[in-house]
């Protein structure tokens, strides 16, 4: 008995050093038959060339898989997938067509991997590195003396109806104090330290001053003329030290076909050589008077031209000059915004309504904007008072930038900053910009600029658009 006992306990032993020895030798995982395991995968054709190899990130929980943006050049129509696969595993269509038209910048497909009569299936997707143009609306800086961070001298809403920007300095024309410059570096740290301007000579008029604009460090003044004997004139300021000089000072009743009363809105349109037009609306919307400027400070009275205008443009009116071209932009509270020449005759007239006042073109980092300011005139407006940027960067020119923008679905701004205020008789609003640039001489920030009457102005920067990172 003590034999058998003896040999049992010995066969145990040796089986249960048999066992341990399999357990090790047995390979922790494996992959069954007929698997459909998908362990890496890449593009081995990208770019211009069909040279560049770009790995693929799998996102096993969802089914998706990503790559990095791929060059432009790139043959979309037959991109060819390697994968690390399942034994026996392949897959289903290895090159695939990932063609896109110019405005289309990523597309998805199914890839699906088989192995006998199993399969598995991913959203596989692929972008374009497309070029990023234009500002990041998303990320503004904004700079706001309106609504209830009002600028003091809008706050009674009949005496302050106009502002302008140059990137240095904000212009505020008042009837409330008087006539002054804020540095825009002290209105960035939260300080408001006015610079009065010289005011000596500076008289007669029903106002003598009630429009302005900065154009390249120049500053401009005019009147308000409330009859055709009432004096209007034009003063100009060649730094913000120096002493003003009359540069026009215009008998209109002298004018054939020349309104009652002009100053109520203006419209300056200087070049950087100090050449250009000024376009004063009369306040009955009858006419415009076309003012010539050259050299920033003279004026030849005699080449002044009555233009015709609509009663629907109000007084609430600005005409602007679309950079060194001979078209301009014109809008008014019941005028949509309107391309024209520079004697207003009308070339195309846009779907873009709502108030939208003191139209501008800005070009900045290859894309093409509108910006407006909505008036908010009288009581019973429903406009809500705004700056306003469109984008107008699809058609070669402004004009078929404007149909295309009609023809399309999406009519909204790209950035709104609502001013604040309510329905106003002398809404009078204004735009301006800047654009900084880098060390390159590049686009680098585009700022922009409102102000309403009895609402405030704003300051408003945008930094140019950044790749979004892989």
């Amino acid at each position: 008995m003590y034999k058998l006992i003896n040999k049992l306990g010995l066969m145990a032993v040796l089986l249960g050093i048999g066992l341990v020895s399999c357990d090790e030798d047995y390979p922790k995982s494996h992959i069954a038959p007929y698997d459909t395991e998908l362990l890496s995968i890449k593009i081995v054709n990208a770019g211009a060339e069909g040279k560049t190899m770009v790995e693929g990130t799998i996102d096993e929980a969802n089914k998706t898989i990503g790559f990095p943006r791929l060059d432009v050049e790139t043959d979309f129509s037959a991109l060819n997938f390697e994968a690390e696969l399942s034994e026996g595993a392949e897959l289903q269509t290895p090159v695939m067509d990932f063609s896109m038209d110019e405005e289309t910048s990523e597309k998805t497909l199914i890839l699906r991997i088989v192995n006998n009569n199993r399969y598995k299936e991913y959203f596989i997707k692929v972008r374009k590195r497309v070029p990023v143009y234009g500002a990041d609306f998303e990320k503004p800086t904004v700079y706001n003396f309106s609504g209830d961070n009002m600028y003091n001298d809008y706050k009674d809403a009949a005496s302050t109806r106009c502002a302008s920007y140059d990137g240095e300095h904000v212009l505020v024309v008042s009837r409330f104090t008087k006539p002054h410059l804020l540095k825009v570096a002290d209105l960035k740290k939260g300080e408001i330290n006015p610079i009065q301007l010289d005011l000596t000579g500076v008289t007669g008029g029903t106002f003598p001053y009630n429009m302005g604009a900065l154009i390249d460090g120049h500053i401009y003044l005019s009147s308000l003329s409330g009859a055709k004997a009432s004096p209007f004139k034009i003063y100009h300021w060649e730094t913000p030290d120096s002493q003003p000089e009359t540069i026009a000072n215009i008998s209109v009743g002298d004018i054939a076909g020349a309104g009652n009363r002009h100053g109520d809105n203006a419209s300056y349109n200087i070049d950087g050589n100090g050449n250009g037009f000024i376009f004063f609306g009369d306040n009955a919307s009858t006419e415009f008077m076309r003012v010539p400027v050259s050299n920033y400070n003279t004026v030849d009275a005699g080449a002044i031209k009555v233009l015709p205008s609509n009663a629907n443009a109000t007084m609430v009116t600005n005409v602007y000059r679309i950079g060194n071209t001979d078209q301009y932009l014109w809008s008014g509270v019941r005028t949509p915004v309107t391309l024209v020449n520079e004697s207003l005759g009308g070339i195309y007239t846009s779907g873009i309504k709502g108030e939208a006042v003191a139209p501008r073109i800005i070009n900045f980092n290859e894309e093409r904007y509108l910006l407006v300011c909505t008036a908010g005139q009288g009581s019973a407006s429903t406009a809500s008072i705004a700056l306003e940027i469109y984008d107008l960067s699809k058609g070669a020119t402004v004009e078929e930038a404007l149909q295309k923008f009609d023809e399309g679905d999406n009519h909204n701004p790209l950035y709104q900053f609502k001013l604040g205020g309510s329905g106003n008789g002398n809404a009078l609003a204004q735009t301006d910009y800047y654009i900084e640039k880098d060390e390159n001489g590049k686009d680098a920030k585009l700022c922009v600029f409102a102000s309403r009457t009895g609402s405030g102005f704003v300051i408003c920067e945008f930094l140019i658009k950044q790749e979004e990172q892989d």
